[in-house]
């Protein structure tokens, strides 16, 4: 006999026609009305007819629209600076128009486009105007408001309370005006004719029309069945003849067959999102892109890890010096090197480098920043302190570093860059010495979604002198073979909500490299991350009304950062509150903390590396150990979420960001005796057992505290009544 679940997702070749027909009927041609960006408001007039608004279609791009200008001005020119007064003057340069650096002609309701000059953006100005150079006058202008660059919008979360097919996203962002990207989306895969769907109006109906799915090749057919999604990033972009955002009301997933709505959000006009120009044109850089291997000038050469990182450099003139990086890594992973800390050895503490790297996102993007390591930790924004850029520092510097050429080939990434060799700037760099052997420091790591660089994966093992006076020495070069993408760990989510379990230890351990905390949240994280009940971010599953206990040592000395990790439940899912802005923190909830208690560590023996285990426990088992300074001193966090707890929540660091990982809420009357394996996330089973990592394991992990080790720390208390009663009865 059929199933409804048989009848629900089973179509007649018919049936399959018929949707297919009805798609294709409804594919007529949109055309959308211009979009050029944000507004950021009218030229004044002061003088030669001049009119028309301002629109920022990027940081890099600006539309004079409704443009009007009598061209009789001598030399007149798009004049744009940054003086203090705020006020046009002559402190400015020209920019061009329509490409074009040229005594500006007559217009009349024109729209006319200005592109800013590759190395600055739009915050380095505070007003354009229509300027005559010759005089010194201002024909007119616009003062630019605070921030008026377009950024993307957010338009939270995306699904119903109770999940339809398991499709719920954490955020939903437009990033332009003709793409939106769905953010840690999960999808059972179970629909039967299931789209990424758009449509006019705030509710989906069958009037809608399917999105191109970038993550398949721009595909618009449906999502194939059977394949669930968890925690997938989904770009999704409009179709060019279905016009762009400004020409929709919502977007989410949508089943054609049986006109059912899976989940959306409503999307506000294209006016008040305010979002960048969608530009479908070949990514413009500072610095053209080469196809070949890094410049030839760069003769002098030095191997910092075999047939994975090298570095090039040659002494421009006497006062610079090229240095080109090269490594096996992808687009979002840095490249640092620079000056050690110290004139004795290799010391990353006071170290002044460059790091440089790929845009994750467009991959086609090279940056090179000048950085200064003040203290092994994450950038505290607030006191400049940790691995920050020059510019955020305390005390601050500049960025001394200008990028040059890059490549991606065969999976080599190679970026070039130029810095003085005394740059003047006393607080955050050192003078390059070429006659010397100089000791540098280097490192390869993730970029965070700051920008920001986070912890390394790689650094010297031992000292690293380089002579850059030297000449004529050469490296191998790179075997071919693009870098290797580890699969994440498999961690089980521990259930609250099925066992009756209500208490739970937090400490503080590594992240687990590529596996570990990057791959399981997609996040670049900052090397350390909570371990919840020997585990490395688990995703918790938890009861509306119930009372639970968090057990916490993530320790309590303020003073040093990096031993200093408040924990507190939040609805936002990158933490590290006190590093915000009072603008950042605008909408974010927090339900309970922070507390510290002393510090436990699950810290790395230096023997293996995180990404040579295939499962997280055999990695915990047999590279870390638990460090306490005083197992006894802990934090107790009570907290029982109710009805005004979110579906979904994080637990976090209070003083660092991406630390920390899930909390999923459930009522307290739901019925969980059904659900399968993964559904409160992606990380793996239904019911926490010792040593379970999804593969049958059963180790049991160490524990030194105050320097001494025990062996099964973790026995329970089931076990432990167990021995009792063998020793009674003997």
């Amino acid at each position: 006999m059929a199933t409804f679940q048989d009848n629900y997702c089973g179509l007649t070749w018919m049936t399959t026609i018929l949707v297919v027909v009805g798609i294709v009927l409804q594919n007529s041609i949109v055309t959308a009305a211009p979009y050029y960006g944000k507004r950021i408001g009218t030229l004044s007039s002061y003088a030669h007819r001049v009119a028309g608004d301002v629109y920022a279609a990027s940081d890099k791009r600006l539309y004079l629209t409704g443009f009007t200008y009598d061209g009789r001005g001598p030399d007149a020119f798009v004049w744009m600076g940054n003086t203090p007064t705020g006020a046009a003057s002559s402190q400015g340069q020209i920019i061009s128009a329509d490409g074009s650096s040229d005594i500006l002609g007559s217009y009349s309701n024109a729209v006319v486009q200005v592109d800013l000059p590759d190395s600055t953006t739009l915050a380095d100005y505070k007003w354009i105007s229509i300027w005559c150079r010759r005089f010194a006058a201002n024909f007119g202008e616009l003062v630019f408001p605070t921030d008026p660059a377009p950024v993307p919008k957010s338009l939270g979360t995306l699904g119903f309370p109770s999940p339809v097919h398991g499709v719920r996203a954490d955020d939903v962002i437009i990033l332009n005006h003709r793409q939106i990207k769905l953010v840690n989306l999960d999808y059972d895969g179970n629909g039967p004719d299931a789209y990424y769907w758009a449509g006019s109006g705030g509710t989906p109906t069958s009037s809608g029309f399917a999105l191109a799915d970038e993550s398949r090749g721009g595909s618009l057919t449906k999502l194939p069945r059977g394949t669930a999604l968890t925690d997938v990033t989904v770009t999704l972009t409009v179709p060019a003849n279905r016009g762009d955002i400004g020409s929709i009301g919502y977007v989410g997933l949508w089943c054609v067959a049986f006109s059912q709505n899976f989940g959306h959000v409503v999307i506000p006009s294209l006016s008040e999102l305010g979002v960048p120009v969608y530009d479908d044109s070949p990514p413009v850089t500072n610095a053209p892109v080469v196809t070949q291997a890094p410049p030839q000038a760069n003769e002098n050469c030095q191997v910092l890890i075999d047939d994975t990182y090298q570095v090039r450099w040659s002494l421009t003139d006497t006062s610079a010096i090229q240095i080109s990086l090269s490594a096996r890594i992808n687009p979002g992973t840095y490249m640092a090197f620079g000056l050690s800390g110290s004139d004795t050895r290799t010391l990353m503490i006071g170290s002044d480098v460059t790091v440089a790297w790929l845009d994750a996102e467009t991959g086609a993007t090279a940056n090179a920043v000048d950085y200064y390591l003040s203290a092994y930790q994450q950038c505290v924004t607030s006191s400049g302190s940790g691995a920050c850029t020059d510019e955020l520092s305390q005390p601050s510097g500049s960025n001394d570093v200008t990028v040059g050429d890059y490549s991606n080939n065969n999976g080599i990434i190679t970026i070039s860059y130029t810095k003085p060799l005394d740059t003047g700037d006393t607080n955050t760099d050192k003078v390059i010495p070429i006659t010397d052997d100089v000791y540098v420091a280097w490192s390869i790591g993730p970029i965070n979604p700051s920008g920001l660089a986070a912890k390394h994966r790689q650094q010297p093992t031992s000292d690293v002198p380089i002579n850059f006076g030297q000449t004529g020495v050469t490296c191998p070069a790179f075997t071919t073979g693009q870098t290797e993408k580890l699969e994440p760990w498999v961690i089980p989510t521990i259930r609250g909500d099925m066992t009756g379990k209500t208490e739970f230890r937090v400490d503080i351990g590594q992240a687990g490299g590529q596996q570990g905390y990057e791959g399981i949240t997609g996040k670049p994280g900052w090397g350390i991350a909570w371990y919840v009940d020997d585990y490395i971010i688990p995703v918790l599953t938890l009861r509306r009304g119930v009372t639970y206990t968090f057990i916490v040592q993530g320790g309590n000395e303020a003073n040093i950062q990096a031993r200093y990790h408040p924990f507190y439940i939040t609805n936002d899912a990158e933490g590290g509150y006190i590093q915000k802005t009072a603008q950042e923190t605008q909408g974010v909830e927090i339900y309970a903390g922070p507390v510290n208690g002393s510090l436990c560590e699950w810290r790395s023996t230096g023997a293996y590396n995180a990404d040579d285990f295939d499962t997280f426990v055999k990695y915990r088992d047999a590279e870390l150990e638990r460090v306490c300074d005083d197992p006894f001193k802990t934090a107790t966090l009570t907290w029982t979420p109710d009805e005004n707890t979110p579906n979904r929540v994080y637990y976090q660091c209070y003083t660092h960001k991406f630390l920390g990982w899930k909390i999923d809420i459930i009522d307290n009357d739901a019925d969980t005796s059904t659900m399968k394996s993964g559904d409160g996330g992606k990380e793996g089973t239904s019911t926490m057992k010792p040593g379970d990592d999804g593969k049958g394991s059963t180790n049991m992990p160490k524990t030194t505290a105050a320097g001494w080790v025990t062996q099964g720390s973790k026995l329970s208390i089931i076990t432990m009544v167990i021995i009792c009663m063998m020793i009674f009865w003997k």
